[in-house]
Formats: C-alpha cells, structure tokens, sequence
C-alpha cells in the first residue's frame, strides 16, 4: 500500500474509503489527533496548539531571575 504524501485538511469530513482512512492515521503525524470514520467518510481532529504555555514558562522566569536579583 502506497503512503500518503498530502496533508490532509483536519475538522472538515472527506470521503475516502476504510483503507484509507486507516492509512492515514497510521500517520505518526496524526498520533495524537482523534478520528472518526461513517459513512463512506472521515475526520481528523487535532488537539489545540498550546504556545501560549511556553509562554507562560518565559515570563515565570525572568520573574524568578528578577526576584533572585533583587533578593536582600
């Protein structure tokens, strides 16, 4: 069975037939996605980018530095 080379467009359902879709979520790309299959169609969904808590880590750490600085 050839693998998949495109990028498939995620929370929208496409028609594809079983093979396929088990196809293309034995995509190490998708490993974390959750995925439903009905009727002739699937769907990916991917979990939420969360950049936003690395941005929490930056700004924790120039505090601490500062506090450590400014320490007596």
């Amino acid at each position: 069975m050839k693998k998949t080379q495109i990028q498939i467009p995620t929370d929208t359902w496409i028609t594809a037939t079983w093979q396929e879709y088990i196809q293309t979520i034995d995509d190490p790309s998708y490993e974390k996605a959750k995925s439903y299959y009905h009727n002739g169609q699937f769907r990916i969904e991917m979990p939420p980018a969360n950049k936003q808590s690395k941005d929490h880590i930056v700004i924790t750490t120039i505090v601490n530095l500062f506090a450590m600085a400014n320490k007596d």
